[in-house]
């Protein structure tokens, strides 16, 4: 059973009412029939909402929000003037700069109200516990990706390390094994075991980094492995976004950020990938990237990276399913969510190694318009409401 502080708010002219307590009772069994839900005292670590009970609630709330952390949500019962005093509190804390969310309507719209709100508080709970790497530097050609680190503790909650490439590249040279047993497990996909030792020791060193750090994610500057040590990440990659670490490639910021919060809503990773050609007039495009994470893919095979010919890159098949792509704005003032559909997987030799082609639900010209960046996420199944809904108690 999930645990929902309450916080009951009514007047004082309705202080003595004791006909409250039934009602209350009476309506949040509407709600939750089946008590999903487990209404206690607010403490630290769960939601809260304040039930507004009766109007002239507002002044308590004014007394008492402080010691409350954001957002608020009100639980509007829809008597006794409690809906005019909730929009009074809503206009009170967006004065304030602060998020302020209702729940009103049918029972059946209440309780998957509640349901995301609980949902939400304890994914932003879990991004605010977050500490994310950038190792090295962002790659010279992101120049329209830039980033702040104090608005993202801002806005996100998350903080943002850098790390010098000397100290992973130091680790590197270390020849760490994070996963004794992927050396066979791999040994099933290539003959070239020397190839895939080195491989794996970018793992190692990369997991080494995460651990000191308490990272649960990092973008690496990864080309300067390949112009330093003439070796690839992508292997690594693949590897790590299935154990639960957001790897990101090219010191990509915004990306990092958006499959850091694909996989803290869902629990799954996603594709980093970039647009390699469009199709405006059939709402169809490509992307391609040289790793993917092993678990989205029905099959893989273990190529060279495609720009220098080194290493490995991950050529992966894609089921022909529901996706969506994400991305956030360098700038966290929005985030783009289309859904398409995965309909090819092309093997062309003048693109990164693993490829899709989808057609998407929306037009698809905004993306040549207002591109936000090179890189792009790719979500299983149509995740667009739960991730713009999300942004919003983020941001609103």
């Amino acid at each position: 059973m999930k645990q929902i502080g309450i916080m009951r708010l009514r007047s004082a002219l309705a202080a003595a009412d004791k006909t409250l307590k039934d009602e209350e009772a009476s309506f949040l069994s509407l709600i939750d029939p089946e008590k999903e839900f487990s209404f206690v005292k607010p403490k630290a670590g769960i939601p809260t909402v304040f039930f507004i009970q009766t109007g002239g609630s507002e002044i308590y709330f004014k007394d008492c929000f402080e010691s409350f952390p954001e957002p608020y949500c009100l639980l509007v019962q829809g008597k006794r003037n409690s809906l005019a005093a909730s929009l009074e509190i809503k206009s009170f804390c967006a004065q304030r700069g602060k998020r302020c969310f209702l729940i009103m309507g049918q029972p059946e719209s209440c309780l998957t109200q509640l349901r995301r709100y609980e949902k939400f508080f304890r994914v932003e709970q879990k991004l605010r516990a977050m500490k994310l790497g950038v190792i090295g530097r962002p790659s010279d050609w992101l120049i329209g990706s830039p980033y702040s680190v104090r608005d993202i503790k801002k806005r996100l909650g998350i903080d943002v390390i850098h790390i010098p490439m000397k100290e992973f590249l130091d680790l590197y040279e270390e020849r760490i094994l994070g996963d004794t047993k992927a050396m066979k497990r791999f040994l099933e996909k290539t003959s070239r075991r020397e190839d895939l030792r080195k491989s794996l020791y970018v793992h190692g060193a990369l997991k080494q980094l995460c651990k000191k750090y308490g990272l649960s994610g990092f973008t690496l500057r990864c080309f300067d492995l390949l112009t330093k040590k003439q070796e690839t990440s992508c292997l690594a990659f693949a590897m790590l976004n299935d154990e639960g670490i957001v790897a990101t490639c090219e010191g990509d910021v915004p990306t990092m950020l958006t499959m850091t919060i694909v996989e803290a809503l869902t629990g799954r990773p996603s594709f980093m990938a970039n647009p390699s050609e469009f199709d405006t007039e059939f709402g169809e495009a490509i992307f391609a990237h040289c790793t993917c994470p092993l678990s989205m893919v029905s099959s893989y095979t273990l190529a060279t990276h495609f720009e220098s010919g080194l290493g490995f890159g991950v050529r992966g098949q894609f089921p022909k399913k529901r996706m969506t792509m994400v991305k956030l704005n360098a700038n966290l003032a929005s985030i783009r969510a289309l859904g398409c559909r995965v309909i090819e997987n092309p093997l062309r030799s003048d693109l990164c190694r693993s490829q899709i082609r989808v057609r998407f639900d929306d037009d698809i010209q905004q993306l040549i318009d207002d591109p936000y960046g090179n890189h792009v996420a790719f979500a299983e199944g149509d995740i667009r409401s739960e991730i713009e809904d999300f942004f919003n108690y983020l941001t609103r």
